[in-house]
């Protein structure tokens, strides 16, 4: 069975194009890395006018969308599009850096890979997903968690066509994104499998979950883009948004967020990016900051 990879990409600020590439860079510099495990990489170009040269060496298509389409539903969207008999939905902001884990998500989908075993068992499944514990309602078929997780969320094209007019959105408390399709999914008796998430952080105040993540091989990041927002914010937008967003947001999360935007830049060598500002902005000690990166980079695994 064939297999395609789909991703959105949308900017936050209609200006800063430079802040946001170091995000598509280092998205395609990994997944070339794993192209023998895929067949076609299918970006969603949601208002980021991708420059079809970065492309060039590998089996991709960009379809472009409204970027006013919320980007659930401009999967659906495109949907109808994808060629191949499964499709893996991941975030931009999803580190993937070890061998296997998306040929194994494709494997467990591929009904023809009858002498296929994971752990020394035959496993199948409908649907392959991260499940996440966002949202009222439950399920006792996905360990007591919610719902599936779009930034993980692996199935057959042609199960998937049959749910498109099922809402993909969120209705809180009651459930986040794809948690009414997760319900109705599970309703028609699918068959799901847990992907295993790595949460584990290390943050800059010193505290961390234990003395290591997972090291699963993949990491979503969780608003990777916020970096990349806020140095477009600080050069061509409003002041008053950039200073609210540094005072009264979370300072861990957010150099969280900037360790992970900082590899990326010094993985795809776009170091020119200066992004002493935030940390002046924050008052944070640059050479701190470099600590925390040496520690960030072992405790993920990345060195």
């Amino acid at each position: 069975m064939t297999r395609a990879i789909c991703v959105a990409f949308h900017k936050y600020t209609p200006f800063g194009d430079e802040f946001y590439e170091p995000l598509l860079d280092f998205f395609l510099q990994q997944i070339k890395k794993y192209e023998d495990e895929f067949d076609r990489l299918y970006i969603v170009d949601s208002n980021w006018n991708i420059d079809p040269l970065k492309l060039v060496d590998i089996q991709s298509t960009v379809i472009k969308v409204n970027p006013h389409l919320r980007y659930y539903d401009a999967y659906k969207e495109i949907l109808p599009q994808i060629k191949e008999d499964l499709v893996l939905f991941m975030d931009n902001d999803m580190v993937v850096y070890k061998h296997w884990r998306i040929d194994t998500t494709f494997n467990i989908l591929d009904t023809s890979k009858t002498n296929w075993f994971l752990n020394g068992k035959k496993v199948s499944a409908d649907v392959v997903s991260i499940y996440d514990t966002i949202g009222e309602k439950t399920f006792t078929k996905l360990n007591g968690k919610s719902k599936f997780c779009p930034y993980w969320f692996a199935t057959r094209k042609e199960l998937l066509m049959k749910y498109l007019d099922v809402d993909w959105g969120s209705n809180m408390p009651q459930y986040e994104t794809l948690g009414k399709l997760t319900e109705v999914m599970l309703n028609d008796g699918i068959k799901p499998y847990e992907w295993e998430e790595d949460k584990t952080n290390i943050l800059f105040d010193g505290t961390q979950d234990g003395e290591k993540g997972k090291d699963l091989g993949y990491y979503h990041i969780r608003a990777g883009s916020t970096p990349a927002y806020l140095l477009a914010t600080r050069k061509e937008g409003s002041m008053d948004t950039y200073w609210e967003y540094i005072r009264n947001q979370p300072k861990n999360e957010y150099l969280r967020q900037l360790a992970w935007y900082w590899y990326m830049c010094s993985e795809t060598k776009n170091m020119e990016i200066d992004l002493t500002p935030i940390l002046r902005d924050a008052l944070v000690p640059v050479q701190l900051f470099v600590t925390y990166m040496e520690n960030f980079k072992l405790y993920h695994g990345l060195v």
